[in-house]
């Protein structure tokens, strides 16, 4: 029998967990230059601490899984809160480049570590259609982080200068802990016998256990080329709409913001499409909806299509990511009633590592119009596509049988 659904306390606490890299990923961009020019240094040299992040975030969820699965996920969970904040009081306080590369790796490290118990812990509270809704829930709240991350940087930044935007999620951090010590139960109904099965494996064989399952290996790079694309669509959206259709910034963050609503719409569909249909199966619409937005995007590159043609096929690449990231996650879960911790780690660093990639490869090439974002795009989605499991309609109750525990 599936287990309700949690409460909604913990619902919102784990989408503020979750939110946390989103936050610091996104706030402090309207302030690199700012940044740049009172540390003294170019601003590359700032701006390069946004793949810092993405690496040091990869790290913390590598190795913070599997660590939640053998001590718990509050210690890990409390413990990534902690080093967060501390990591974010040294650079808002420092004056020098390396002391700031160097704190926000760990910032990075700290934020890895709280995100990466979040599916564990869902997986932990609820099984199938169920661990899909909850992950849909905690999207919805999650996606409302980059849409006002950089306008909260840029009030903090004119109230306070660039500093005050770190005390800011310092402070977030801290406020973050104190709602989790309240509303993240000590021990989930399945935590303590994951941690006694943990303490059997070492940690080579529990990654080769996760590895060696082939499916679940699929929804994991389906989920981190699909993703590759919104990467690839942000490192090249100031190049595209601004550079080459002329907009300003204050027109370059509505249609940002455009793609948010479009994800929000997309999450709200998903969640009532979950009440009926399979999560693995909506996952593949949505993939197929990817491929239709970035081959259209290709096919128009040539001919410079107006803004009002790219701006609905680029929502529509970027909001099929609703239907993907959190049925992908509970599609791969399923396998792992005692190795969520491992699942979640590899789920996770997976898919910035692959998008990273993606949107790097993207950059390599100069060229006046949209084939580097385009060809790119289309390639992440088609990829998407190709490796996630295709499976047969089936009644709602058929889902993904589990691995026996171990």
């Amino acid at each position: 029998m599936t287990p309700a659904m949690p409460p909604l306390r913990l619902i919102i606490s784990l989408a503020l967990i979750f939110a946390l890299s989103p936050l610091a990923i996104d706030m402090y961009l309207p302030t690199i230059p700012a940044i740049a020019g009172e540390l003294s240094v170019p601003v590359q040299d700032i701006a390069i601490t946004v793949s810092l992040y993405i690496l040091g975030l990869s790290f913390g969820q590598f190795f913070g899984g599997p660590i939640s699965d053998y001590i718990g996920r509050r210690p890990v969970l409390f413990t990534g809160l902690a080093i967060f904040a501390l990591a974010s009081l040294i650079i808002a306080y420092t004056d020098s480049l390396q002391v700031f590369w160097a704190a926000r790796f760990l910032q990075a490290l700290g934020g890895g570590l709280a995100s990466v118990v979040v599916p564990a812990i869902v997986r932990d509270h609820t099984e199938g259609q169920a661990t899909a809704k909850l992950f849909s829930h905690i999207m919805l709240i999650t996606i409302i982080a980059p849409a006002i991350a950089p306008s909260i940087g840029t009030l903090l930044y004119s109230v306070s200068g660039w500093r005050m935007v770190f005390i800011a999620l310092a402070v977030y951090a801290v406020a973050v802990s104190v709602m989790a010590m309240i509303f993240v139960g000590r021990v989930s109904k399945t935590e303590a016998p994951v941690v006694k099965a943990a303490t059997q494996e070492n940690l080579l064989a529990r990654y080769r256990f996760v590895l060696s399952n082939a499916t679940a290996m699929r929804y994991l790079l389906s989920q981190g080329f699909a993703f590759g694309v919104m990467m690839t669509f942000v490192a090249n959206a100031a190049l595209v709409y601004i550079d080459q259709y002329g907009v300003t910034e204050t027109q370059f963050s509505m249609l940002f913001a455009a793609n948010i609503v479009m994800m929000a719409v997309g999450n709200r569909l998903n969640n009532y499409l979950l009440n009926s249909i399979l999560a693995a199966r909506i996952m593949q619409m949505a993939l197929v909806f990817q491929c239709f937005a970035t081959g259209s995007l290709l096919l128009l590159s040539g001919f410079m299509p107006p803004l009002w043609v790219v701006v609905p096929l680029i929502m529509l690449a970027v909001g099929s990511l609703s239907g993907v990231m959190g049925n992908s996650q509970a599609s791969a879960l399923q396998f792992f009633p005692n190795h969520s911790g491992v699942a979640s780690a590899l789920l996770g660093s997976a898919q910035y590592l692959i998008g990273g990639v993606v949107s790097g490869v993207s950059t390599l090439f100069l060229s006046d119009k949209m084939w580097p974002m385009t060809i790119t795009m289309f390639v992440g989605a088609f990829l998407a596509w190709v490796f996630v499991p295709k499976i047969p309609r089936a009644p709602l109750q058929a889902d993904f049988r589990a691995e026996p525990n171990s």
